[in-house]
């Protein structure tokens, strides 16, 4: 829901007082002139469109009921003309809160539309800078740390050689900081094969075991057999799981263990990685795949963007689901099908 402020109360305020001013004039005519009852009755649906329009589904309900509310007493207390025509006037209000619903769930539909061009073109004004920069930051890195290096092996001083040591890994550090830079500015141009998603998964369990012992993790799988083949980038769907399989295997306690689950249903295929760690605080969830936002010491904040970006590429979806328990488990949804143009 948006944040409620001073303009959004008073755009509230004024169809509320619309609805009220409709009512008094209704309530004012004489109840055999039913042009002008009709005229009225319909301008109800006026402040109904307008607050489901610009406030959802729950202004569209809360103005269609605040017209229920007036509307109702009044029909049932005449009996004459137009006012006698109860069914005609019941089915009239169903109409209207239908019309809420209807035009509140377009109003929420519409925002999320255009919260999306939003996000879009604020990503994409992001990815050009970053991409800027982090090409001008690139070669003087590269030079520096070979300079580090080139000295490094000159030096007969450990106090001198620890420092330079440290140096290099922090050159090494801001080179990780660029490639996930540039990975997250470049737009993806996927190379689809056909393949079994539970032999990937399989790859990047194998590859993860290494980590997933030095950290006491045990790393499992529970893959469903019959899953059908199916088209993606095996190169960057591969990094993505990698990237998701480091994230729980340092987010999980020693002792604790990380399950990859695949299913398939319908048209789709999930992949699901499930930890034991501390879970992430709802107030973060909203800004996990938000560029540059981290809560590691040494993160980048890009990792979650990069693969966000890859599974969307793939038109699929990620989801971050609480554990009942403890933990977290990432939903990747791929769709069996891919839809795709001839450039792709």
């Amino acid at each position: 829901m948006e944040p409620i402020n001073k303009k959004m109360i008073a755009k509230g305020l004024s169809i509320a007082v619309l609805i009220i001013i409709i009512n008094i004039l209704h309530s004012q005519i004489d109840p055999l002139d039913i042009s002008s009852h009709i005229l009225l009755r319909e301008l109800y649906f006026l402040p109904i469109i307008l607050a489901g329009s610009r406030f959802g589904i729950y202004g569209g309900i809360s103005a269609s009921l605040l017209v229920t509310f007036l509307f109702l007493p009044f029909v049932l207390a005449h009996h004459l003309g137009i006012h006698g025509n109860i069914p005609g006037n019941i089915m009239q209000i169903i109409l209207y809160n239908i019309f809420g619903i209807v035009f509140g769930l377009l109003g929420d539909r519409q925002k999320r539309q255009q919260q999306k061009l939003l996000e879009a073109e604020s990503l994409a004004a992001m990815g050009r800078a970053v991409s800027c920069i982090a090409h001008d930051m690139k070669t003087p890195l590269v030079a520096a740390g070979g300079f580090v290096q080139q000295v490094r092996r000159k030096i007969a001083d450990d106090s001198l050689a620890k420092k330079l040591d440290i140096a290099f890994e922090q050159i090494c550090r801001l080179e990780i900081l660029i490639g996930d830079m540039l990975a997250f500015a470049k737009p993806l141009n996927l190379q689809y094969q056909q393949g079994l998603i539970n032999r990937l998964v399989e790859e990047v369990v194998k590859i993860s075991r290494e980590k997933a012992s030095l950290n006491s993790v045990t790393i499992s799988t529970e893959l469903q057999e019959d899953i059908p083949i199916a088209e993606y980038d095996q190169h960057r769907l591969r990094q993505a799981l990698q990237n998701l399989a480091n994230n729980a295997l340092e987010a999980s306690p020693k002792g604790g263990e990380v399950i990859f689950r695949t299913q398939s249903r319908d048209t789709c295929i999930f992949i699901e990685i499930i930890d034991q760690g501390g879970g992430i605080p709802k107030e973060q969830l909203s800004d996990i795949f938000t560029p540059f936002v981290t809560t590691k010491k040494e993160g980048t904040g890009l990792g979650l963007p990069i693969v966000k970006k890859v599974i969307e590429a793939h038109k699929g979806l990620i989801d971050i689901i609480q554990n009942s328990k403890k933990g977290i488990t990432v939903r990747v949804t791929i769709p069996l099908m891919q839809s795709r143009g001839v450039n792709e």
